[in-house]
C-alpha cells in the first residue's frame, strides 16, 4: 500500500508564502518569518515536495544563492489541489486551540463533562487534557469565572449567564475554522445551517455586513439554546431602548419562538457587531458616543503627542464603532478578535498607548475595555497616523479584507507607506469584489481563485507579506517595468530572442531580490534609554523659575542640533497659554511643541531639579523631559517607556534622589521592560 502524503499547518503556510511571493524566497527568510530553524524549513520543504510528487504536481525549484521558487504555471494547479483536498484550514489543534475548544464546549453543553469527553473531542491523551484543564482554570480566573470539578460528576463552568456567554463569544471566533471543517461541535449542524440562513436574511434586510465569523458563531450558540437554562439578567437596561430597534423587530420576525430575554440578547449582538461604519442611532442621549469618541481621541493625542490632521474623520470612525460597541461594553457581551495576538505583536507600542487611552473610556462607561476591543481601536488609530509620501505614479491597488473596517484601513495605511507610487488604494468588501475590476494589483486576506493579479497576505502584515507586496508591485508598477524593458532593449542587440526572454525573467528575479532584502515593521522608534545617555541628562541643584528650567532642560538638544532656538521659545510660549497640558504626572513635565516650530530630528533630554520648579498653574515639577518629535510615529516607543517608568511615583522620587547623569541613565535603562 502506497503512502498518502498530506500537508500539516506549517507546510501549508510555507507553500502559501512561496506561491504568492513572485520570486525566490530564501530559506533563512522563511525561518525568520515562522520563528523556526533553517533545518526545520528544509525538512518541511522535503515534505512539501513529497506531497507535490504524490499529487503529480511540479516540484519546488531550489537554487543555491537564490532560494526556493514555485513555478509560476504551477500555482493555480497547486491551489486547486489544496482546495479539493480541503487543506485550506487543515485542523491542527495547538494547546491554546484545545483549551478554547474545551471552554466553548462546556459553555455550549452547559452541563458537567468528564475528562473522557475532552479526550474524544481533542484526540489527545489523558495527561494532555489534565494539563489543558489546569491552563483553563488559570485563564478563566482572569475573568472571575470558576471551573468547578467534582470527582463524580466532572467539570462545569460556574458564573452568571451573561459573563459565561461573553467568554464563548470572545474565544469561539478563534477556533471557528475547526468547526467549519467539521472537526468540533458537529452535533448541531442542521440547526446551525437553518439559523445562519435566517441571520443572513436579517443582514440583507438591514443592508449591512457583520464582522467575519460573528454570524456563524451566533448561529452555533443559538443552536445550543435548548441547553441553556440560566436566567439572563441585563442590569440597569431599559428594554424599551432595544425593542424599538429594527434589529429587534427582525429577530422577532425570524426567531419568534425565542423567549424575550433571548431575543434581546441576540439583538444586542446584531447591534454590536456591524462591520461597516454605519451609525446606529438608538442611544437615548444624542451625541453620547460622539462625545466619548472625542474624549478618546483627545486622550490618545495627549499621551502620544501625535495630532491627527484628519481628526474629525477619525472621531467619526470611532464614533461609528462605539455606537455599535456600547451595547457590548455595558451588557457584558464580548466580541472576539482573532487578530488580537498579531496586533499586539506587530503594533505593540501602538496597542499599549491605545490601551492607556481607553482608561478614560472605562471611567466614562464604568466597565473594563477588553484587549480584543483595544485591538480594534488600535487599528483605527493606526490607520489615521500620517505617512509622508513621495510623488505618485499611475498605479492602482485594490484591497479585499473581510476582517473589519479597522483592519482594512490599517492595511491601506501600511500599503500606502510601502507603495507610495500608488495613485489609488481602495478597500472593498468581499461581497462587492468583481473580477473585472481594472486595478493593477489585488491584495487580499482571502484566496480569490480566479484573480490573476492576486497577492494573498495575513490581515496583520508579516515581514514576508511586506516583501511579497513590494515584489509583486515591482513586477507590475509601470515605472519599474519600464526600467527592466530599457535594459532588455539594450541587451537585444547582443542575444537571440530565446535567450532574451530568459534574460528578462532573470533580470526581474534579480532586480526584485536586490531591491527588497528585508522590510522592517512600522517604525515606532527607539527606546527612551537609546536617547537618554548621560550627556542628555542634567541634575540642577539651584533654585530656578519655570522659564529658566525649560531652557536648561532643552540645552542638550540644542547642542546636538536636534532642535533650534525657535523650538525652545515655542515651548515657553505654549506653557504660557496652555500650561497644565504639559504635566504628564505630578512632579513631571513633558515639554514639547509642534514639529514645525523647530524640530530637526527625534530626540529626548531630561533634567532633575533638587528644588521643585513652580509653573504658572501653581503645580511644581521635579523632572522635566523635553521631547522633539519629527513625525507622528517615531516617538511612540519613547512615550510608552516614559509612561511605564514615570507612572509610578516612587520612580520619580528615586530618580530625583540620584546625583549624577550616569546613575539616572543606568536607572532608566534597567527599568524599561
Amino acid at each position: 500500500m502506497s503512502i498518502i502524503y498530506t500537508l500539516d499547518k506549517r507546510c501549508q503556510e510555507i507553500l502559501k508564502i512561496l506561491m504568492y511571493a513572485k520570486g525566490y524566497v530564501k530559506a533563512q527568510d522563511l525561518a525568520d518569518e515562522l520563528h523556526i530553524s533553517k533545518r526545520s524549513i528544509y525538512y518541511d520543504l522535503t515534505k512539501i515536495n513529497e506531497w507535490l510528487t504524490d499529487n503529480d504536481l511540479p516540484l519546488l525549484i531550489q537554487e543555491r544563492g537564490k532560494g526556493v521558487l514555485v513555478p509560476s504555471d504551477a500555482i493555480s494547479l497547486i491551489q486547486k489541489k489544496m482546495d479539493a483536498q480541503d487543506l485550506g484550514n487543515l485542523p491542527v489543534f495547538t494547546p491554546e486551540d484545545r483549551q478554547y475548544i474545551e471552554i466553548c464546549t462546556m459553555i455550549c453543553k452547559n452541563r458537567k463533562l468528564y475528562i473522557e469527553d475532552f479526550i474524544d473531542l481533542c484526540q489527545v491523551s489523558r495527561n494532555t487534557i489534565i494539563n489543558d484543564l489546569k491552563a483553563v482554570i488559570r485563564f478563566l480566573k482572569q475573568y472571575n469565572i470558576e471551573l468547578h470539578y467534582d470527582i463524580k460528576s466532572g467539570y462545569e463552568i460556574i458564573r452568571e449567564a451573561v459573563k459565561k456567554r461573553a467568554i464563548f463569544f470572545m474565544l469561539f471566533p478563534q477556533i471557528l475554522n475547526h468547526y467549519q471543517n467539521r472537526k468540533i461541535l458537529t452535533e448541531y449542524e442542521d440547526e446551525v445551517i437553518s439559523i445562519l440562513s435566517k441571520l443572513r436574511h436579517i443582514e440583507e434586510e438591514l443592508d449591512t455586513e457583520y464582522v467575519s465569523g460573528i454570524l456563524p458563531t451566533l448561529a452555533l450558540f443559538m443552536a445550543t439554546l435548548p441547553n441553556q437554562h440560566d436566567t439572563l439578567n441585563f442590569a440597569d437596561m431599559d428594554e424599551e431602548e432595544i425593542v424599538q430597534t429594527k434589529e429587534y423587530n427582525l429577530v422577532q420576525k425570524y426567531f419568534s419562538n425565542l423567549e424575550t430575554s433571548e431575543k434581546i440578547y441576540v439583538t444586542l449582538h446584531l447591534l454590536g457587531s456591524r462591520l461597516q461604519t454605519i451609525p446606529v442611532n438608538v442611544s437615548k442621549e444624542q451625541g453620547e458616543t460622539y462625545e466619548m469618541s472625542k474624549l478618546l481621541v483627545s486622550e490618545f493625542e495627549r499621551l502620544s503627542y501625535a495630532y491627527f490632521k484628519q481628526e474629525d474623520e477619525l472621531i467619526n470612525a470611532i464614533n461609528a464603532h462605539l455606537k455599535t460597541s456600547l451595547y457590548r461594553y455595558r451588557y457584558g457581551i464580548q466580541l472576539g478578535n482573532p487578530l488580537l495576538n498579531n496586533i499586539k505583536t506587530e503594533y505593540e507600542e501602538l496597542f499599549e498607548l491605545t490601551k492607556r487611552a481607553c482608561h478614560v473610556l472605562e471611567k466614562k462607561i464604568g466597565t473594563m475595555i477588553s484587549d480584543a476591543e483595544v485591538a480594534y481601536l488600535t487599528l483605527h488609530f493606526g490607520a489615521f497616523l500620517t505617512i509622508n509620501q513621495d510623488d505618485k505614479k499611475e498605479f492602482r491597488i485594490l484591497i479585499i479584507c473581510p476582517n473589519g473596517i479597522g483592519t482594512g484601513n490599517m492595511l491601506r495605511n501600511e500599503i500606502t507607506a510601502l507603495i507610495p507610487q500608488a495613485t489609488e488604494i481602495c478597500n472593498l468588501p468581499l461581497s462587492l469584489y468583481n473580477e473585472n475590476h481594472g486595478y493593477d494589483i489585488v491584495i487580499s486576506t482571502v484566496i480569490l481563485p480566479n484573480e490573476k493579479k492576486l497577492v494573498v497576505v495575513h490581515p496583520i502584515l508579516t515581514d514576508q507579506d511586506r516583501v511579497t507586496i513590494l515584489r509583486n508591485c515591482m513586477y507590475t508598477d509601470p515605472h519599474a517595468k519600464m526600467q527592466i524593458d530599457e535594459i532588455t532593449k539594450i541587451a537585444s542587440s547582443y542575444m537571440n530572442s530565446t535567450n532574451l526572454i530568459k534574460f528578462q525573467k532573470s533580470l526581474q528575479e534579480y532586480y526584485s531580490s536586490i531591491q527588497i532584502p528585508k522590510v522592517p515593521h512600522r517604525n515606532f522608534g527607539q527606546t527612551l534609554s537609546y536617547y537618554l545617555s548621560a550627556k542628555h541628562i542634567q541634575v540642577c541643584s539651584k533654585e530656578v523659575d519655570w522659564e529658566e528650567a525649560l531652557r536648561i532642560s532643552c540645552k542638550p538638544l540644542l547642542e546636538d542640533r536636534s532642535i533650534s532656538e525657535s523650538y525652545v521659545n515655542a515651548i515657553i510660549n505654549d506653557q504660557k497659554y496652555k500650561g497644565l497640558y504639559m504635566f504628564l504626572a505630578d512632579d513631571l513635565v513633558l515639554a514639547h511643541s509642534a514639529i514645525e516650530n523647530g524640530v530637526h530630528h527625534v530626540d529626548v533630554s531630561l533634567c532633575t531639579f533638587k528644588k521643585p520648579v513652580r509653573f504658572l498653574n501653581g503645580k511644581y515639577a521635579r523632572i522635566i523631559l523635553v521631547l522633539a518629535a519629527e513625525d507622528q510615529t517615531k516617538h511612540i516607543r519613547i512615550l510608552n517607556d516614559v509612561l511605564d517608568i514615570f507612572s509610578k511615583k516612587k520612580s520619580i522620587d528615586q530618580i530625583v534622589d540620584l546625583d549624577s547623569p550616569l546613575e539616572i541613565s543606568h536607572y532608566i535603562a534597567t527599568h524599561i521592560d
